[in-house]
């Protein structure tokens, strides 16, 4: 089991202009952002796996599917208008980070490297 994934409290959520998605399970939460192209990303973490998802979809077609079994952090906030994703990941000797932002379009940024 890996330790406890920090997550952004849903209340610190709400005026974000994102649809937040709980599910049956406490511990599970998607949050999705809409980009002005049409553009959808739905990223979901599991608290308790220490997990993390990105779907990037262009209506029915999946642009980018990413997952993240090793995230220890998550932020989402609104930088000047842009919805901005990032997951922290560590793991023996590597760390990385995947940043994610909607706004006009969406942009993806993925590192990873020895620690």
């Amino acid at each position: 089991m890996s330790a406890q994934l920090e997550v952004p409290r849903l209340e610190d959520l709400n005026d974000l202009g994102i649809a937040i998605e709980p599910s049956s399970q406490p511990w599970v939460v998607s949050v999705i952002a809409w980009a002005n192209d049409g553009s959808t990303v739905k990223l979901t973490w599991d608290e308790i796996a220490g997990s993390a998802s990105v779907r990037w979809l262009n209506g029915d077609d999946v642009r980018l599917a990413l997952e993240r079994e090793t995230a220890v952090k998550i932020s989402v906030r609104d930088e000047c208008g842009v919805i901005e994703f990032r997951v922290w990941s560590h793991w023996e000797g590597l760390a990385g980070q995947l940043i994610v932002t909607v706004g006009e379009h969406v942009t993806v940024h993925d590192t990873l490297l020895h620690t």
